[in-house]
């Protein structure tokens, strides 16, 4: 496995990433919501299993300790696959549960709060073709979910490692409700996350010098941010032209030089009346 790298290939079977190397994991799977990208699934039990399938070599290649943060709307919005009304089924809790079979919990729920859904989305719409009471909810939010491999934290880290992290910036993040502008172009993938999304992630739950991961890289963002933080990369994604068009825009990318500076409130006085 060679670092700073990302793979052309199916997020199933990552054979060419070896155990317990991964610090972080920051992912947006399908939704199976009619994405182009999502037309090898037939069937919703055809998206579950490769969810299954996916999260299981996730926590394979996870250190104990480490966790994995997974974006999703946790709905997959029925019409494709049941005969074309309108049905909301929920995701999560299947993973969840496939999580704890391999003794991966969840740690953690975030709300991304984005965009009103009335001003950017053609599922929710108010004219005189709508009968009232048939009103479509599409939620401006989606859940963050934060999973940790095994019940206890990371041995090769301690408190002694320091925080990344100052106070002010903390207390914004625990409050739990992000409130980020989604990404207003979707023009090189179809379902792009925020930098600043993903940013909060890797600030709260890797150190500099982690290894972050994506096995659905798309655009890039998570190894694009991972390196502006300092932190080494790995992706996976199965099509050619993502993983090109994400080599190319990490060439671009100079790491943070501020990240390098040590932030324990214990270890360095400069910040200690701050925190």
């Amino acid at each position: 496995m060679e670092l700073n790298d990302i793979y052309c290939g199916d997020s199933r079977n990552m054979d060419m990433i070896e155990d317990n190397c991964v610090h972080l994991t920051v992912t947006s799977p399908p939704y199976y919501v009619g994405k182009n990208y999502e037309k090898y699934l037939d069937t919703i039990e055809q998206y579950y299993q490769m969810l299954y399938d996916v999260f299981t070599e996730v926590v394979r290649i996870t250190v104990p300790g480490g966790k994995i943060i997974v974006n999703i709307g946790d709905i997959a919005v029925g019409s494709q696959h049941n005969g074309g009304f309108p049905e909301e089924i929920t995701v999560m809790p299947k993973l969840v549960d496939h999580f704890r079979t391999l003794d991966t919990y969840l740690y953690a729920r975030i709300i991304w709060e984005k965009d009103d859904p009335w001003a950017n989305s053609s599922h929710v719409s108010f004219h005189s073709k709508i009968k009232h009471t048939d009103y479509r909810i599409l939620p401006a939010w989606e859940y963050v979910f934060v999973f940790r491999k095994g019940k206890e934290s990371r041995k090769d880290k301690s408190a002694l490692d320091g925080r990344w992290i100052i106070k002010d910036e903390w207390k914004k993040l625990v409050h739990g409700v992000w409130n980020i502008r989604s990404v207003q172009s979707n023009d090189i993938h179809e379902a792009m996350f925020p930098e600043e999304l993903v940013s909060n992630c890797i600030k709260l739950y890797s150190f500099p010098g982690d290894t972050v991961f994506d096995p659905f890289t798309g655009s890039g963002t998570t190894q694009v941010v991972a390196k502006k933080l300092n932190r080494h990369y790995i992706g996976y994604d199965r099509e050619q032209k993502y993983v090109d068009y994400s080599k190319n825009r990490l060439s671009l990318i100079m790491p943070m030089e501020n990240e390098q500076q040590y932030r324990d409130k214990t270890m360095n006085k400069e910040l200690q009346n701050r925190l």
